[in-house]
């Protein structure tokens, strides 16, 4: 059986932007890799003059050697010295020191701002209780009848004065293709619907355009 070979016009209409959604990943990791390893590769620029590989050694292929070597054990220490800060952090010293350091950031302004949106955002990503941005809605943005997936960040019990008892969703409505902007919203519980997607499926979708959309899950139709 013959395979039936698409004209190039058609290929590129329907095939290419699904082409360019699968390089960007790749290439943004590998980009990514390979700054890190020009970054370490580079580190014997760091020596005094006189100390660098290719000023000692006559031979340039001995001193590209040496300072491959510089490289990888770059790479070590810099690995193991993250664990022993990693393990430090984990004891009962190590931990007074990280508190009274963070205590110290609190008081510069400005900066403790930053400093504490950063560190709460790394824990609750980080938190392996299970409850925290696990939960996936859909919810009416930016107008009624538009509708996006958002990630609940937690809840609470009424808002403001005119809240009563009803239950108020804190909710986090990322962009695409970018998951890492978006914007913060409260918003009644009874106005989102549940998407029947988990963090990761989620993520596809908004970094896949929707092109990727996991089967079985409901839409905001369905559940409304």
């Amino acid at each position: 059986m013959k395979m039936k070979i698409p004209s190039l016009l058609p290929l590129l209409k329907r095939n290419f932007f699904a082409g360019v959604l699968i390089i960007i990943p790749f290439g943004v990791i590998i980009w990514i890799l390979f700054s890190v390893l020009e970054a370490l590769g580079s580190f014997h620029e760091v020596l005094p003059f006189d100390w660098r590989p290719e000023n000692i050694f006559q031979n340039a292929s001995f001193a590209a050697f040496v300072n491959f070597g510089i490289t990888l054990a770059t790479t070590f220490l810099l690995a193991l010295g993250v664990s022993i800060l990693g393990w430090a952090s984990k004891q009962y010293l190590g931990g007074k020191i990280l508190v009274a350091a963070g205590e110290i950031i609190q008081r510069i302004p400005v900066i403790r701002g930053i400093y504490s949106a950063l560190d709460q955002l790394l824990r609750t990503l980080a938190s392996q209780d299970g409850n925290q941005f696990n939960r996936v809605v859909y919810v009416e943005y930016p107008r009624k009848d538009l509708w996006t997936l958002a990630f609940v960040t937690s809840s609470t019990q009424g808002f403001g004065t005119e809240g009563g008892n009803d239950k108020y969703l804190h909710i986090y409505v990322p962009t695409t293709p970018n998951p890492t902007s978006g914007f913060y919203l409260i918003v009644p519980e009874k106005d989102v619907r549940e998407s029947g997607l988990n963090v990761e499926d989620a993520f596809k979708t908004i970094l896949s355009l929707g092109i990727a959309q996991t089967p079985g899950s409901q839409t905001a139709g369905t559940a409304k």
